[in-house]
């Protein structure tokens, strides 16, 4: 077997015997005994023979992305079973096992896929991010489980997708920040360790419930099994005085090597800067503890709008500028006011996990309350308590509400439970600068029309169906998906009906419950788009007609589905 550099005796035994190893260097490279260098060879072996497969090896050197050196990789698995080399072996092997399934996932490098849900929200409702480097080069961990809301995550997400975005978080997130001090310190950087902060403020004992030391329980396992020895030092800050308390039992009850890692520091951020500072430089640590960096609450703003605007498309007039995530959590009925203001949007979304849901009427208060949209919220899912099940979506957008300014929105919930059911519905609330002041009249025209409702043409047998359709209707059409449709359809649905007998319409395929069989609806015109584009009528349905060919189902309820689509329909179901 080929020697790899730092792995020979030389590189790794203590060279004075009669130097004392202390608590922070035991089982590094450097400072091993002849005995733990045996175990560490034997290990070596193991790991680079041909009766291990790849997985094996990939478990051992997961931050090898981040170029961690082989020695220090072997070692930090070493230490975690305090160089026993059965014990070693087979926790590798079960870590192995448990990065199997995400493995074939490349560990979720999407975030808000892995979560099912937009980052940013997620992320204000348990902050948990990486911030600068320690004076020593580890990647500073900040942790704020006193903030955790278990009843708008429930909303969000679900517990297997909270799994995800930990694997997203350690292989992807801590990877990077670790690759990135690896190169700026030119390979002087080596122990690949964390320094966290723990914050505790808002920490309740009503906050520790089963619910949110699952959560908390699941991390801790994945971090143990699979990522072994990376607490550098830990810091818990602002601790309440049961928690204190707790800690002065707990610290008793672990071996000295881990307790020398933690301590507890009280709160105030002349105190906290103090204490921080003496192994974190002021400018890489945020305001919220008297440091030069921006506050926690700006840095996520900062990485929320930098992935919006990756993702904005290409002609969009609307640009985020906040986001807002609010639960509503209420029996009967209950109301929110949205102010928006000039030259600003609003877009709306519901997320719940409620069987018996609740409808919500959006109106525009300054005129005369005119209601832009009634949408009923439920559950799509078998079971309102399982945590396992992701929660259902609405967005407003999806049925061609945008709220502009200047102007007042009232948003109404009403349960259908009655007053005595409690429903959670998380409100996340997008806001936007509009951009392109040419395009702001017609999107108000668009967006402030009730988007359930078919807008009838003048000959009578032409209408537009807008929203999302629902696999569980009876009529199946050959069409492109497409998310919005505008008023101007209306008078080109009329102009494109005329030009029929030029061209041959896609007939709709009935099925046995079909209430409209006896005149089939036929596909006029689709859109792929939000602008209907200038063109002849003859023109726009030529493109059109070359577009069809995707099976979706037509559907009378729109709120109650998930594929988008919309499109102009001749004699359609009532």
């Amino acid at each position: 077997m080929v020697q790899i550099k730092g792995t020979d005796r030389g590189s790794l035994v203590n060279k004075g015997s009669k130097v004392t190893v202390g608590l922070r260097d035991w089982g590094y490279p450097g400072f091993l005994t002849e005995d733990e260098y045996a175990v560490f060879e034997a290990f070596r072996q193991e790991v680079f023979s041909d009766r291990r497969r790849d997985n094996f090896r990939s478990t051992v050197f997961s931050f090898g992305r981040a170029n961690e050196e082989v020695a220090y990789a072997l070692c930090r698995w070493l230490r975690a079973r305090k160089y026993n080399l059965s014990e070693t072996i087979k926790m590798v092997e079960e870590a192995t096992e448990c990065t199997d399934a995400p493995r074939k996932h490349n560990f979720f490098p999407d975030p808000s896929k892995a979560l099912l849900v937009e980052r940013s929200l997620y992320i204000k409702q348990y902050p948990q991010i990486y911030y600068g480097h320690a004076k020593n080069g580890c990647p500073v961990f900040i942790s704020q489980p006193g903030r955790l809301n278990i009843d708008a995550i429930g909303c969000l997400t679900s517990i297997p997708n909270i799994i995800n975005f930990h694997w997203y978080a350690m292989m992807h997130e801590f990877v990077d920040a670790l690759h990135l001090q690896h190169k700026s310190s030119g390979g002087k950087f080596k122990r690949y360790e964390c320094v966290c902060i723990l914050d505790l403020a808002h920490l309740t004992p009503s906050k520790v419930g089963k619910r949110q030391l699952n959560i908390t329980k699941v991390q801790s396992t994945i971090d143990s099994l699979c990522f072994p020895e990376t607490l550098n030092k830990m810091v818990i800050v602002n601790a309440p005085g049961f928690f204190s308390m707790t800690w002065k039992l707990i610290r008793g009850w672990i071996d000295q090597r881990t307790s020398s890692k933690v301590e507890v520091v009280g709160a105030g951020k002349e105190k906290l800067l103090k204490k921080l500072s003496n192994f974190i430089d002021p400018d890489e640590l945020p305001s919220d503890y008297g440091g030069n960096g921006k506050s926690i609450a700006d840095f996520l703003k900062k990485d929320m709008l930098r992935v919006a605007e990756s993702e904005r498309q290409v002609g969009s007039t609307l640009k985020l500028e906040d986001e807002d995530p609010c639960l509503i959590s209420f029996k009967g009925h209950t109301s929110r006011v949205i102010n928006v203001q000039n030259h600003k949007a609003v877009k709306l979304s519901f997320l719940t996990r409620t069987l018996v849901g609740c409808k919500i009427i959006v109106k525009q208060m300054n005129n005369n309350g005119n209601v832009l949209s009634s949408i009923n919220v439920i559950h799509r899912g078998m079971d309102d308590d399982d945590e396992n099940e992701i929660p259902t979506r609405y967005n407003l957008e999806d049925y061609g509400v945008i709220l502009y300014g200047p102007d007042n929105y009232e948003i109404e919930f009403k349960s259908n439970g009655g007053r005595y059911k409690h429903i959670n519905v998380m409100m996340a609330i997008k806001k936007y600068v509009v951009d392109d002041e040419k395009n702001l009249a017609s999107a108000r025209v668009l967006h402030k029309s009730i988007p359930q409702a078919a807008i009838g043409a003048t000959d009578g047998n032409v209408s537009i169906c807008t929203g999302v359709f629902s696999p569980t209707d009876s009529q199946k059409i050959l069409v492109k998906a497409s998310p919005h449709i505008e008023r101007k359809m209306t008078v080109l649905a009329k102009r494109q009906a005329q030009l029929t007998h030029h061209h041959r319409s896609q007939d709709l395929t009935e099925t046995d419950n079909d209430e409209c069989r006896r005149v089939p609806p036929t596909i006029k015109r689709v859109t792929e788009g939000k602008q209907v584009h200038e063109a002849s009528s003859l023109h726009l349905l030529k493109k059109d007609m070359s577009k069809l060919g995707q099976n979706y189902l037509l559907c009378d309820s729109p709120q109650r589905s998930q594929p988008k689509i919309c499109g102009i329909f001749q004699n359609p179901c009532d």
